[in-house]
């Protein structure tokens, strides 16, 4: 690392290096080095209720820990002053939703077999259950919101009447009729994402927020 900095400072001289845009160190933020990555948490890359998108960091647990609290063992999930200034992320070098192609699309790469597996009502798993390997393959992500925030359906509760999330009781997983329908939806649930993901950190830039960039 030492070698590409000092090799780009002799050919460009113009502008800084780093290494990575954030740090991969899972979910522990207290190893945040500004010296090697721009952030100390990506994400979220799934969906959310629009609504959070308009609270800081949306999607984001746990407050970046100060020197201090790292020294003595402290625990993001019990510090004070959550929203002290340094505790939450300014420049939010990674953040994204969901992402499904248009039908057509869909066509180029998947199979018709695969086309008619289209994944059930309340799916929140990424492979297995009612995902095909073949969505799985090629980096699906459910429209259903993890159980801790609600579990709603993006895609089916665009149905009617709507069905927010899988609640029969004889087992039977609720579909939307086609494949046609179930992008349709996913479509219409995209555009919400990401015109709400926008407006939130765009109501907050320069309060909350330095930069913003999307990874899709």
């Amino acid at each position: 690392e030492a070698g590409i900095k000092q090799v780009i400072s002799d050919i460009d001289g113009t502008r800084p290096y780093v290494t990575s845009s954030v740090m991969e160190a899972g979910d522990d933020e207290s190893f945040f080095d500004p010296e090697k990555s721009l952030g100390p948490k990506d994400g979220p890359y799934g969906i959310l209720d629009e609504q959070l998108f308009f609270d800081r960091n949306p999607g984001l647990k746990t407050p970046v820990l100060s020197d201090n609290e790292i020294h003595r063992g402290a625990s993001p999930s019990n510090v004070k002053d959550k929203d002290a200034p340094g505790r939450n992320i300014g420049f939010q070098t990674e953040v994204g939703s969901v992402s499904h192609p248009e039908l057509k699309s869909l066509q180029r790469f998947l199979s018709p077999e695969a086309m008619d597996s289209f994944p059930d009502c309340g799916e929140t798993s990424d492979r297995g259950g009612s995902v095909n390997e073949e969505w799985s393959y090629f980096k699906y992500l459910p429209f259903t919101e993890s159980e801790d925030i609600g579990a709603v359906d993006h895609i089916c509760s665009f149905l009617y009447p709507p069905l927010v999330n899988d609640t029969s009781e004889d087992g039977v997983k609720s579909r939307m009729k086609s494949i046609e329908d179930y992008t349709w939806a996913a479509q219409l649930a995209q555009y919400f994402q990401y015109k709400t993901l926008f407006e939130g950190y765009s109501m907050k830039m320069w309060e909350y927020y330095s930069a913003i960039y999307l990874w899709k």
